[in-house]
């Protein structure tokens, strides 16, 4: 009887637990279902706005390239509206060299230069048009029959003749910038008038190479008339936003957005719905398991780890809020970066550009224009130098820096670089000492350059934040200690600048960090100096040390553990005298400070002149060979070396160079400078086939690299193709002439 009651209670508390078991799985069920449909609405909505933002980007690229154009058109046409007739032949030939696809039209339908041929179509555009400024639509040009358009600005001459600036574009050139890259690529854009009419398409294998008019996507069976007319109302309206259609039962999301206000364009970005719904999928699919073992896991034990799964979730979450503040703040880091790098490359860049439209204006005074030549040149190697800067910090944190260790004199680093530098002190208003140097072992293995550039970062770090009429002392010292085997020696530079708190010193050595930014301080650079400098002690097996306190100055110390190299400084010198043409131009020499603001810009020669030789060299008898297959960089290569006096032959590609040497007899050509990424055949490439040649000279003519690849690992990809060295763009006379000096002086003893 009991037995049979115990049943009972057993049999009823089964039920009970049934009951409760069923219950939590139904609450879990319907739980779990409503947070994959939020999941998944939240996700769509992600995914839209990641179109949105791609397509953004895309529209800013276009308005600030037309912006940057139209601005340089108008600075010319003010300019070439004062000239008469004879002054704006000579300023647009002069223009011409810089910007071939900028030509005037007179009354809108005759060109200034006759022996041009003009496009039908814009002429008669131009005939029409009553706007100042404005974008001329896509169209087959009567001239080269490719797809154009162009942009034009008007002006009235000197002798109240109107006319027009126009600039021309190629619609595949300007297709590459608005190519999507979301979505694995699948993604593709057109660039469309208010009527739906394609100007432009992008090179992309799903862009549909047949259709004329964007509306011609949309079949009317499969969608409803009010959305279509939604969306054509919306692009006849240049209105931003998305809409879904259907095509053979498969969705299709289109992204649209405005260009330029005086273009009439809307670039429309299109990408298939189950490209979206891979990446919702996958996580909807992980999101399932993972609601499906967390059930599992309540129902078996439950009671048991409560507590712990508590624990580990308020884990999580903590882990989750720690990898959304360092993603916030590595997005704020990478905004005020970009923010610098537009104010300190808009800099020169109002610098080179207004200089430019300067000197075209000053056609009598020779002296004037050679001294905005040189401003412009200036601020060319100050963007050059930015450049240089984001390229070392890619190369440190991608760890394919590479140091060039080599027997040393340590001391004379150092005085070198106080020497260098005393210059940018006295210009900036301040004062330097120099502490006297003893060191027990002077002689040490290291990477001259990076020494030098490690000494440089920080001295220009302490001359940028020191107030005029401050003190930066400079000291080197080795110290006792000993880091396996290696002797261990301390760079100081301390100054009486601004100084920084204990927050931001904390992150002084973090890329694109700065205590002020550019426009708050006037202080310019990219912020990436003292974080090179840590790195590349790190690459030594250094490290640098920071201490300072606001208005009290700071103080900068790098450790090198350096090990002593058994030569004698006479041996060093020796070495240094005979050091090879490859080894001075296979990296770039050490970057020279940065530039104050180019609105105050004034030339200074960081080095002394060297002395002029008693007579030129000659090279009249030689003869170079020069690849290139940009026509614009072998007009500059060909005026630059050609100044040299040699002979000068020109191939356009890695092939043709082949073919060249190999029509000509052996010693034909005394040296090559070969460019890199050419169609055809590459300067590799062409480099190693002129090598296996089965002749006397295919060996030893003297192959340069001329490129704007100029990594390290360029530089090693063209020594590995039997190149003897590697000269980065732009092109600067000085490895130039050495190399010249080393192979055509040599060949002619």
């Amino acid at each position: 009887m009991k037995c049979e009651k115990y049943k009972k209670y057993k049999l009823s508390v089964m039920k009970k637990e049934i009951i409760i078991i069923f219950v939590i799985l139904l609450v879990l069920c319907a739980g779990t279902w409503l947070f994959v449909r939020q999941v998944s609405s939240q996700l769509w909505e992600q995914s839209i706005r990641t179109m949105t933002e791609s397509i953004h980007q895309g529209v800013n690229a276009l308005n600030m390239q037309l912006e940057m154009d139209f601005g340089e058109l108008k600075a010319v046409g003010q300019n070439i509206a004062k000239a008469d007739c004879d002054e704006l032949v000579e300023m647009m030939n002069l223009y011409h060299s810089v910007r071939k696809d900028v030509n005037i039209y007179l009354n809108g339908n005759q060109m200034l230069d006759d022996s041009r041929k003009s496009d039908q179509a814009l002429i008669d555009f131009l005939e029409e048009t009553d706007r100042e400024q404005g974008i001329l639509d896509a169209h087959s040009s009567s001239v080269t029959g490719e797809n154009v358009f162009h942009i034009f600005y008007r002006i009235v001459l000197a002798d109240d003749t109107p006319a027009y600036l126009v600039r021309e574009y190629r619609a595949k050139e300007i297709a590459a910038q608005f190519t999507p890259s979301f979505y694995g690529h699948s993604g593709f854009s057109y660039l469309v008038n208010t009527s739906g009419e394609i100007m432009v398409r992008s090179r992309h294998r799903n862009s549909n190479k047949t259709i004329q008019n964007l509306f011609d996507i949309i079949p009317a069976k499969e969608n409803e008339a009010q959305v279509i007319q939604q969306f054509r109302d919306s692009i006849k309206e240049l209105k931003s936003g998305w809409a879904k259609f259907y095509d053979h039962g498969t969705g299709v999301v289109f992204c649209y957005e405005p260009v330029w206000s005086d273009s009439g364009w809307m670039l429309v970005s299109i990408v298939a719905e189950e490209k979206i719904l891979v990446q919702t999928n996958s996580i909807l699919w992980k999101t399932f398991f993972f609601a499906g073992g967390q059930i599992i896991l309540v129902l078996a034990v439950f009671a048991v780890f409560y507590t712990g799964k508590m624990r580990e979730n308020a884990i999580h979450t903590e882990e989750l809020e720690q990898a959304l503040q360092a993603a916030d703040s590595a997005n704020n880091v990478k905004g005020i970066f970009l923010m610098n790098m537009s104010h300190d490359i808009r800099t020169p860049l109002n610098a080179i550009l207004g200089l430019t439209s300067v000197a075209q204006k000053q056609t009598g005074s020779r002296a004037q224009i050679e001294e905005y030549l040189k401003k412009i040149n200036a601020s060319g190697r100050y963007l050059l130098n930015l450049v240089n800067d984001v390229m070392d910090m890619s190369q440190i944190e991608n760890g394919k820096m590479i140091l060039k260790e080599e027997p040393v004199y340590l001391k004379e680093i150092f005085t070198d670089v106080a020497q260098l530098m005393s210059y940018r002190v006295q210009e900036a208003g301040l004062s330097m000492e120099v502490a006297p140097v003893h060191l027990e072992q002077e002689i040490v293995w290291a990477d001259p350059m990076r020494m030098r550039q490690i000494m440089v970062n920080i001295i220009d770090n302490a001359i940028k934040y020191t107030p005029a009429g401050g003190r930066i002392s400079l000291r080197l010292e080795q110290t006792k200690e000993a880091r396996e085997g290696n002797a261990v020696y301390h760079f100081c530079c301390s100054d009486t600048g601004i100084g920084m708190d204990r927050e931001f010193l904390k992150k002084v050595f973090q890329p694109f960090e700065r205590s002020r930014n550019t426009t708050a301080s006037g202080i310019a650079g990219t912020g990436v100096g003292l974080a090179i400098t840590k790195g590349l002690l790190e690459l030594m097996g250094g490290s640098i040390l920071a201490e300072s306190e606001p208005e009290n100055g700071s103080v900068f110390t790098a450790v090198f553990p350096l090990q002593a190299a058994d030569q004698t400084l006479e041996q060093v010198k020796r070495k240094e005298s005979v050091q090879t043409t490859t080894e001075e131009t296979d990296i770039c020499d050490i970057k020279l400070p940065d530039i104050p603001d180019t609105k105050d810009l004034q030339i200074q020669e960081t080095d002394p002149p060297a002395e002029e030789d008693a007579e030129s060299p000659g090279y009249a008898d030689k003869r170079v060979l020069i690849v290139e297959d940009v026509e614009l960089n072998m007009e500059i290569a060909e005026a630059m070396i050609g100044m040299t006096g040699v002979q000068i032959e020109k191939a356009y590609n890695g092939q043709e160079a082949v073919q060249m040497v190999g029509e000509k007899p052996i010693g034909y050509y005394d040296l090559i400078f070969m460019d890199i990424q050419m169609p055809v055949m590459d300067g590799y490439e062409a480099a190693r086939r002129i090598r296996a040649m089965r002749r006397e000279d295919g060996e030893r003519i003297p192959i340069y690299a001329l490129s704007a690849n100029a990594l390290a690992e360029d530089i090693e990809n063209a020594l590995q193709a039997g190149m003897n060295g590697h000269i980065a763009k732009p092109i600067d006379m000085a490895p130039i002439e050495k190399v010249l000096r080393q192979h055509l002086s040599e060949s002619r003893k």
